[in-house]
């Protein structure tokens, strides 16, 4: 390099800073995250992830038994499979699988077992397919999932959504810590 260019190269951190006014990236994406989400519930209303599992099951029931998925009270109330939730998830999975695609590294760190139980990829997936049905019974159980919870409820200020979410992150943090020691 030169030395007259190595006296105008400008970091690449620094330029992004300079860009965003002095925030830091995360800051940034927290900003542009907020605005979206505000506009989502301006557009749509609140949304969540958990309400298109019920609808996608009272999508079938109605292929197979309309009479019976007409006489229940629940998944009348979920109503149709397509609302802006069902379009979510299926972005959601189209770009978890676009991003391990276009991954760049040769190869993909393995994921760690936690649990000793865990000795092979099966029970791994077992147990991590078995923990999403839980999760998604407990959601729908409380009303909402966590995105519901936080995502739509601290973008509306939400006091149960604002205290939800303390409580989600300190459980996680403990949890973490319980995990691994020095976490």
């Amino acid at each position: 390099m030169t030395p007259s260019a190595a006296t105008t190269a400008v970091p690449e951190r620094a330029t992004t800073r300079a860009a965003t006014a002095g925030l830091p990236a995360w800051a940034t994406l927290g900003i542009l995250f907020g605005l979206v989400s505000a506009a989502s519930i301006v557009l749509w209303g609140p949304i969540g992830v958990s309400g298109t599992y019920p609808r996608f099951v009272g999508a079938v029931l109605r292929l197979f038994d309309p009479a019976y998925a007409a006489s229940n009270p629940y998944l009348v109330k979920m109503g149709a499979l397509f609302k802006p939730e069902t379009f979510l998830v299926v972005g959601l999975v189209i770009g978890g699988f676009l991003a391990a695609r276009t991954d760049k590294r040769t190869r993909v760190p393995e994921v760690e077992r936690v649990h000793a139980m865990e000795t092979s990829d099966a029970a791994r997936h077992r147990d991590a397919f078995i923990g999403g049905l839980l999760i998604v019974f407990g959601a729908r159980l409380a009303g909402g999932c966590t995105s519901g919870h936080i995502i739509s409820g601290i973008t509306q200020l939400s006091l149960s959504g604002i205290v939800f979410g303390a409580a989600v992150f300190a459980s996680g943090i403990f949890t973490a810590k319980l995990i691994r020691k020095g976490a």
